[in-house]
């Protein structure tokens, strides 16, 4: 089992990282990382449907599309993530892979079990999600572990503010919830001791000794130039958004609004949009042909409104 030290915090070169590990280690790997806010969806989320897209924007998180299946996740730095990438000749499912994460926090002093298909709970109260990706031999199995996070902050952008205007078939995450390890220690720790007596668990349980990966220069540049052009890119954050439809009544500046459009590869098309206090000409024109990006519905919504552009993005997003 080789492990890194990965001290970023910066969402996009940790995927980035990942993704460079899955695809050119031979080597078994686990390692620890964290991040900044950040949302990460998975490989076939609508993005829209599932957290609230406005709030995220205004409070400048990023939202970051990963290679593997399952839900929405929120991320920030007292959210510990780890990552297993293993060698097998057969898809091993999840009982097998998070049998050894649950002995390793019940041996550091976390009542942890097993709860549903890819979750880690203490009591009923979640403290881990996972995904995985199986391709080449390889198997990706990655997860969150709530030590100290700003639950908050997830509840506010994630947990209850599925947007039902979308229409979809994308994967939908499930609603749980969810707790911070920290808060049922015996004995408490810093979220620094948490990593290195969870790491040295996981090591010792490996069936080889562990060696220490550091990462050349030219690896470094690689990893840095996949996160440039793949997960701060618009086609693979967006573009890959299931197709849906979205339908929406609400008020806007005290007047009935009703609002219509779909989107494919993320690009919108036949909006229509009804409101007294807009020009909806110029809305459809606009929208029409957009791409779907709170970056681009931002400009979008100030062109048609000084009053209260904040709002409208609100309604179209």
């Amino acid at each position: 089992m080789i492990t890194i030290s990965n001290p970023s915090f910066d969402p996009f070169y940790n995927q980035a990282l990942e993704e460079y590990l899955f695809e050119n280690a031979t080597d078994d790997i686990f390692y620890l990382w964290q991040n900044d806010p950040a949302v990460i969806v998975g490989s076939y989320q609508n993005i829209c449907r599932e957290v609230h897209v406005s709030a995220l924007y205004k409070q400048g998180i990023p939202v970051l599309r990963r290679i593997s299946g399952g839900g929405t996740v929120y991320h920030d730095r007292g959210n510990v993530n780890y990552t297993l990438i293993l060698n097998c000749c057969s898809y091993p499912g999840y009982d097998s892979v998070l049998e050894p994460v649950v002995r390793a926090l019940c041996e550091i002093g976390v009542p942890a079990h097993k709860n549903r298909a890819s979750d880690i709970a203490i009591g009923d109260l979640k403290i881990s999600g996972s995904a995985q990706r199986s391709a080449g031999g390889k198997l990706l199995h990655h997860g969150t572990l709530l030590f100290q996070s700003d639950l908050h902050v997830l509840d506010h952008i994630t947990t209850h503010r599925k947007n039902e205007c979308f229409h979809s078939n994308g994967t939908e995450s499930s609603i749980c919830t969810v707790t911070n390890i920290q808060n049922h220690l015996a004995q408490p720790m810093t979220i620094n001791e948490f990593k290195e007596r969870f790491t040295a668990h996981m090591l010792a349980g490996s069936a080889s000794p562990a060696r220490h990966m550091t990462l050349t220069a030219e690896q470094e540049s690689e990893i840095r130039q996949l996160a440039e052009k793949k997960y701060k890119s618009w086609e693979w954050t967006w573009g890959r958004t299931p197709p849906f439809v979205y339908e929406r009544n609400g008020s806007f500046l005290g007047k009935p609004i009703r609002i219509f459009y779909q989107a494919k590869h993320g690009i919108v098309s036949c909006a229509k949009l009804a409101c007294d206090t807009l020009d909806c000409i110029t809305a459809e024109a606009l929208l029409n042909g957009a791409r779907l990006d709170p970056d681009c519905f931002s400009r979008i919504c100030h062109t048609l409104t000084k009053e209260a552009p904040d709002a409208l993005l609100d309604l179209l997003l």
